[in-house]
């Protein structure tokens, strides 16, 4: 077992009840054939929800030093780092009801999940997201990407899925050219800046929610828009997807240099893996080293290389770390963006009325991942 688990406000029993397809605000109206709507509205006033947003990181660098310590000859890195945390920040495998074992057979103790990208199947994709999640919440961030770029119905998508409890928006398709895939997405917008991306980046600064972009080439216009997103929308979370597929060291450093809120998504097996990279790990780790609060690890699903590969990679860069930095890469400053959301007025309005309904009249104090693994378990009860 891994030594850092997310800490769960009460224990979460088996999971049931609402559909993934069922908004909460639809679920919280209904009410048992016994209590009457006015009752149990009455009641709900007796509970109180309390946001909780501290974060305080539960492993230190002595834990990665004695990792390292008594690491076996020949060992596989991801057995040297078994008790590490690891978050993989971009996972398309939400179709797969695997995917979690698949992945967690590497050490991987989280999953940032989601699907399709940019386009009308990502909605189903989004859901099955979410279906997962409910099965097994102490391991998945949900996460979405199915909303039209240019329509009004795309923002009320955006909000509508953030009221609901997703702690991640993205893989959001900026702009590309390049890709001989994703260039050819229905809901891609032209550029960073473009269409509803302004208003869906106050969205998640609104919910403190981060987002992640796709954007090829990472050049040109198409960093110049991102540049301007990100002055334009200081508050807002932004993190850059697999920044090191085809791009120096030294173009990320120049975004780092002046963005405070420019986090970086690393595509380690890119960089190891892939023919077509032109830098090694060890490139990037200086860097790495010295923006230590910005880099997050994520194995795109193993995208042109294998899944072995893609999770082989997160441990060989974690390995040319120091342990301080090491450990935020890992998993600290994801889980900090995560740790660090409060509750949506949604989630509180559900609580309130599954809790009153429980006969449970209490004071919770929860963040907004917590408000969801507590409705998954007032809804099982």
């Amino acid at each position: 077992m891994k030594l850092l688990k997310i800490s769960i406000l009460l224990g979460i029993a088996a999971i049931s009840g609402c559909s993934s397809s069922e908004s909460l605000s639809e679920h919280a109206k209904k009410a048992p054939a016994h209590a009457p709507a006015a009752a149990i509205a009455s009641s709900a006033d007796k509970v109180t929800v309390e946001p909780w947003t501290s974060y305080a990181p539960r492993q230190d660098a002595a834990a990665i030093e004695h990792m390292r310590q008594n690491a076996d000859s020949g060992e596989a890195l991801y057995e040297v780092y078994r008790d590490l945390t690891v978050i993989d920040i971009h996972n398309h495998d939400a179709a797969d009801p695997n995917a979690i074992d698949k992945w967690g057979q590497f050490g991987i103790d989280r999953t940032v999940l989601f699907g399709d990208i940019s386009e009308p199947s990502a909605q189903t994709t989004d859901q099955l997201a979410w279906e997962q999640y409910r099965r097994s919440p102490a391991r998945i961030y949900p996460s979405f990407a199915g909303f039209p770029m240019y329509e009004k119905e795309g923002l009320t998508i955006v909000k509508e899925n953030l009221e609901q409890g997703y702690l991640n928006i993205g893989e959001v398709v900026a702009a590309s050219t390049n890709s001989p895939v994703v260039s050819k997405v229905a809901w891609k917008a032209e550029h960073p800046n473009d269409g509803n991306l302004p208003k869906i980046y106050d969205l998640a600064a609104q919910y403190q929610v981060p987002i992640l972009l796709h954007i090829d080439p990472l050049s040109g216009e198409p960093i110049m828009h991102l540049e301007e997103a990100l002055d334009q929308h200081p508050n807002t979370a932004i993190i850059l997807g697999h920044a090191n597929a085809y791009n120096a060291p030294a173009n990320i450093e120049s975004l780092l240099t002046k963005h405070a809120n420019l986090y970086i998504d690393f595509f380690a097996g890119f960089t190891a893996y892939n023919s077509e990279s032109t830098y090694a790990l060890a490139d990037y780790a200086p860097l790495i080293e010295k923006y230590p609060d910005k880099f997050m690890l994520s194995t795109d699903s193993g995208y042109g290389i294998t899944a072995e590969e893609a999770a082989n990679a997160l441990y060989e860069i974690i390995d040319l770390l120091t342990p301080e930095t090491a450990l935020k890469v890992a998993h600290q400053n994801y889980e900090r963006l995560i740790e660090q959301q409060p509750p949506t007025e949604s989630q509180i309005r559900l609580i309130k009325t599954l809790s009153a309904k429980a006969g449970k009249f209490q004071t919770y104090r929860l963040n907004k991942r917590m408000a969801n693994e507590l409705i998954f378990q007032l809804t099982a009860a």
